[in-house]
């Protein structure tokens, strides 16, 4: 294949990727093959329960502990499950993502396991832990001023390359992959009431609901955003997906700047309520994390716990609550800072 023809197919394939997104559904179907597809590549991850918790929170409280996936966070599903769905033709052309660093890690390992060129692109205030952990699974690191400008920087090169967008969080196969968090949720947690769950761009929630709703359509599914990155929030206020200009938040992992119509219309559908919190709660309970459950949680991990302490996820006393820690990539630097 030669470079032009390289580039219109890409190009081709990027249109018709992003028309999948809008059309394309995830089901419990989709979420159970995932699962049997990456159970060689992953953990699968406990679930804890806390007593001090329960006790603050006045339920009986379990934590899904994806700090402790390979990668370091859930994304290492979802990744796995869009490489090893690749075409052929994909494959040879190689991948290509934008992240703040855990998609990244996660699209990096599964590229190795798939012997498939990666490339990806990072803020420049990315965590040096999870730059470096992108190019030690032979990744190639790429970067953008800000998160707000990642998207454009990624595309160009994407375009001029003729690689394969693999979206963070909007992808059909990523959705489906990160739902297998909810599948093992059920399976091990069945008398679940709530699952509250971080958001960045909605993939991991959406797919959860997707498992979850499948599994009891009467499990309520909450979930917490940043106060300095409400790009789900916005969404849905106004009806469809949109962007945010300026993103101000600690918890890098959630610090999406766009939502996208396949995770954005499965929310829409399936989750019961989202709800936002601060950065200050989000490191009150990332201490508590690790002082009463000795579980190291980045920001990101921490928020849904931290929506739950503050009284915002809307869980009966005394019900089953899951939350999720959705990763545990904390700059050591930062992480002095924080405690």
């Amino acid at each position: 294949m030669t470079g032009t023809q390289s580039t219109a197919t890409a190009a081709r394939e990027a249109r018709a990727a992003y028309m999948r997104m809008q059309t394309a559904d995830v089901t419990i179907d989709d979420v159970r093959s995932a699962a049997a597809r990456i159970a060689p590549y992953i953990h699968r991850t406990p679930l804890f329960d806390s007593a001090t918790l329960s006790r603050l929170t006045g339920v009986n409280l379990g934590l899904k502990a994806e700090n402790l996936q390979r990668t370091g966070a859930f994304q290492a599903r979802g990744a796995l499950n869009a490489v090893l769905c690749l075409s052929e033709e994909q494959r040879e052309r190689g991948v290509v993502t934008l992240s703040a660093g855990n998609h990244g890690q996660g699209l990096a390992y599964a590229a190795k396991i798939a012997d498939v060129r990666c490339v990806v692109f990072m803020p420049e205030s990315a965590v040096p832990a999870k730059v470096a952990a992108v190019k030690e699974y032979g990744a190639e690191a790429r970067f953008a001023s800000s998160m707000e400008t990642l998207f454009a920087a990624m595309d160009q090169y994407r375009e001029s390359q003729g690689l394969h967008f693999v979206h963070p969080f909007g992808d059909p196969d990523i959705i489906a992959g990160q739902g297998t968090v909810g599948l093992e949720i059920m399976e091990d947690s069945p008398d679940v009431d709530t699952i509250v769950v971080c958001v960045g761009g909605g993939g991991l929630i959406s797919g959860i609901a997707v498992a979850a709703k499948a599994l009891n359509p009467r499990v309520r599914i909450v979930g917490v955003e940043p106060e300095g990155a409400p790009v789900v929030t916005r969404s849905l206020v106004a009806g469809y997906p949109v962007t945010i200009e300026k993103i101000t938040t600690v918890a890098d992992g959630l610090a999406a700047p766009f939502a996208a119509p396949t995770s954005q219309r499965l929310i829409e559908r399936l989750v019961d309520d989202v709800v936002i919190v601060t950065d200050d709660e989000i490191l009150s309970a990332l201490r508590l994390l690790l002082q009463r459950t000795k579980l190291l949680v980045e920001p990101a991990g921490a928020a849904a716990t931290a929506a739950l302490l503050a009284g915002r996820a809307g869980a009966q006393p005394g019900s089953r609550v899951v939350t999720t820690l959705s990763g545990g990539n904390v700059d050591f630097e930062k992480l002095k800072r924080f405690l």
